[in-house]
């Protein structure tokens, strides 16, 4: 008799991230970056893939060179009219399925409970009997992604102040930035993805401020908090870069913190989990931030009246 042995769903995701940041140690995060960019999607809902998917899609592009950004099931492509190609490996996507149980403790109650489940996807290079679509891969202009990222910045409206080193403050809640003018490009990248990856990284941690998302900013350079809190900063600038149009480039102390955030995952194969949530929440922070005051803009541009009042009247009223 065959046993079944359980899926770990948790262990496997993680265990692709490990081998990802082992044999790429600085570019470990591009196939999340890449997903996000080409648009990855399903085919049937329209709907982009995000958070964790983004890495597992984007590692399966990168193995398998593949050229559509179009996804389905099995079942799906067979609705299209699609057949899968014979020894086509399937690529994991993960979402969480919401139980609902009784309370042990007050039996009118329902406790819900989040189960993490999985389905298999298919890119179209791997069916016959689908025209799939070329990626569009035409990238922002850098002037109009820095021009975009230079408002974001503002209309987030974080203390930031001139200094020699890049750095966020908790107690004093402000970033410290070196100018433009004093990051450095090389062969491969310009000191202008060098400074926004930064920056991006920085207000990523300010975000973790009590009053914002209040994550644990008080812990010490080499303790697991600090590099949890660290790997959050990074993913939350790769997803900022990639929603700007700015290339992801990793952050000065990157390889510094690399081996700590290895030992973490080793520990917890939960922990890559928390960090893409918590990550996700601060994202999500500063981009309703930036659409709060372009709602604000909006509002006095539809109206002419200089006895307006706040902005916050404004959103209310165009809201």
């Amino acid at each position: 008799m065959k046993v079944k042995i359980k899926k770990d769903l948790y262990q496997e995701f993680t265990n692709q991230v490990i081998e990802q940041m082992e044999n790429n140690s600085m570019n470990w995060f591009k196939p999340f970056t890449t997903s996000i960019i080409n648009g990855h999607h399903n085919v049937v809902s329209k709907k982009p893939y995000q958070g964790l998917n983004c890495f597992s899609i984007g590692i399966s592009v990168h193995k398998n060179n593949f050229k559509s950004n179009e996804w389905a099931t099995f079942n799906q492509w067979e609705k299209l009219g699609a057949k899968i190609i014979k020894g086509s490996k399937s690529t994991q996507i993960l979402y969480w399925n919401i139980k609902e149980y009784e309370d042990k403790k007050d039996k009118t109650k329902t406790v819900k409970i989040p189960m993490l489940k999985y389905f298999n996807v298919f890119n179209a290079d791997q069916v016959e009997g689908y025209e799939t679509k070329e990626i569009d891969t035409k990238e922002i202009d850098d002037w109009k992604a820095h021009f975009k990222t230079d408002t974001f910045v503002d209309n987030v409206g974080a203390d930031i102040k001139t200094s020699n080193k890049a750095f966020y403050i908790p107690s004093e809640d402000f970033i410290g930035m070196p100018p433009k003018e004093d990051f450095k490009g090389d062969k491969e990248n310009t000191k202008e993805q060098y400074y926004y990856s930064t920056l991006l990284h920085e207000l990523t941690h300010w975000t973790g401020h009590n009053s914002r998302c209040n994550r644990d900013l008080q812990n010490r350079f080499g303790s697991k908090a600090y590099a949890m809190e660290e790997l959050v900063a990074e993913i939350g600038s790769a997803f900022l870069c990639s929603h700007l149009g700015i290339s992801k480039i990793p952050t000065p102390n990157h390889g510094r913190y690399l081996n700590n955030w290895l030992e973490v995952l080793k520990e917890d194969n939960k922990a890559i989990f928390k960090a893409f949530s918590l990550s996700k929440n601060s994202s999500e922070y500063l981009l309703s931030l930036d659409q709060e005051v372009q709602i604000e803009q909006k509002g006095y541009c539809l109206r002419d009246d200089k006895d307006i009042g706040s902005p916050r009247k404004v959103i209310k009223e165009v809201a």
